[in-house]
């Protein structure tokens, strides 16, 4: 699963002002209500909503956002999502019909996720892991109740297609032991003659797993799932090799940083992180709202869980943060918590707005 870079993109707020002059609209509370972002029922609510299932992962990829800085968290950063304040959730939001429960974490260390897919199943509100699950550590039972429930889809990290390139990155983990599941699975839709979940390989490049996009290819086929690849967000790391090759085996475009990945989704109009905010915002487990997945410690100050789901997408910084990306004339704050995201600071610099349906 690709990690979130949302520490390492920081930089120093004073360099801040030269790339937010301007004279935007500035929001006060009693403006609120006839603000053109304000949601005034839930009816208004995005119909898809990103939690996460859980924060933690037993594997240690050196790239990993979490294991580089995992010191630095706060004792309750980690933690996972209760089955009592999902059911909570979804019965006070009756109107949500989707829920993606990937984000930084390895959902299937939830313990309490078995609850949790049975009773999105009963309210028929479907579930995805398309930001990735590493599939590791699953019991059959868990891998039945996936198909059993309907779970709609999941994207398996595999960086690899041996098991001897797959551990290079994905350190901890069994490629034999993925493919298993991924097995298990397909024995289950068979067996319960059902198409869910829809199984996608994600294959992130690296310099070290380029010579295997071919055999990827043939191994996703076999086992029935959809073939994904995927830029690595730290270029640095296990660079690519055989550009040329790797462009016309996977139609993406090799970059050499980040700054260059991020500055080619914005040309492409490619929806990235930013667009979540308005049509599936990001929540953590324990009600947070983080507004994307590549905001973590720096939150919107708001709980989905304790004050409402309504409420929270309401609160003025949220609604002040769709300003600054829709009207780049809207002066940035520090205490935001995107005043320090390279993805912002490149569509300043490149004056894109971010543009909504």
């Amino acid at each position: 699963m690709e990690r979130r870079d949302f520490i390492k993109n920081s930089i120093c707020l004073s360099c801040l002002g030269a790339l937010t002059s301007g004279c935007g609209v500035f929001i006060g509370n009693n403006d609120l209500k006839n603000d053109r972002f304000y949601y005034k029922s839930k009816e208004d609510l995005p119909k898809r909503i990103r939690i996460e299932a859980c924060s933690l992962c037993q594997l240690n990829c050196p790239a990993c956002a979490i294991r580089r800085f995992e010191k630095q968290w706060p004792k309750d950063w980690l933690g996972y999502l209760k089955f009592d304040d999902f059911r909570k959730f979804v019965d006070e939001n009756d109107f949500i019909k989707e829920i993606e429960l990937s984000n930084n974490g390895e959902i299937f260390l939830n313990p309490e996720l078995d609850e949790i897919i049975k009773y999105a199943n009963q309210k028929g509100v479907k579930l995805t892991a398309t930001n990735g699950v590493n599939l590791n550590d699953v019991s059959d039972k868990m891998l039945e109740d996936l198909v059993k429930y309907k779970f709609k889809s999941l994207v398996v990290a595999l960086d690899g297609a041996t098991p001897e390139t797959y551990k290079i990155y994905r350190r901890g983990g069994d490629f034999n032991k993925v493919i298993s599941n991924i097995k298990r699975i397909n024995y289950f839709k068979e067996k319960y003659n059902s198409e869910y979940p829809k199984l996608k390989w994600q294959f992130i490049l690296f310099g070290h797993n380029e010579h295997e996009i071919e055999l990827a290819k043939e191994k996703a086929k076999e086992l029935n799932m959809e073939m994904g690849f995927k830029r690595n967000w730290a270029p640095e790391y296990s660079p690519i090799q055989n550009k040329k090759l790797v462009e016309r085996l996977t139609g993406l475009k090799v970059v050499g940083n980040e700054n260059e990945l991020i500055e080619d989704a914005i040309d492409k109009r490619v929806r990235f992180a930013c667009h979540t905010l308005f049509y599936s915002p990001q929540i953590d487990y324990d009600g947070t709202l983080l507004g994307c997945c590549r905001i973590s410690l720096n939150n919107f100050k708001a709980n989905a869980f304790k004050e409402g789901l309504l409420n929270a997408l309401n609160s003025p910084d949220f609604i002040y943060v769709k300003h600054l990306l829709t009207d780049l004339k809207t002066p940035m704050k520090n205490t935001l918590p995107c005043a320090n995201c390279l993805k912002y600071l490149v569509i300043k610099k490149n004056k894109q707005a971010i543009m909504l349906d």
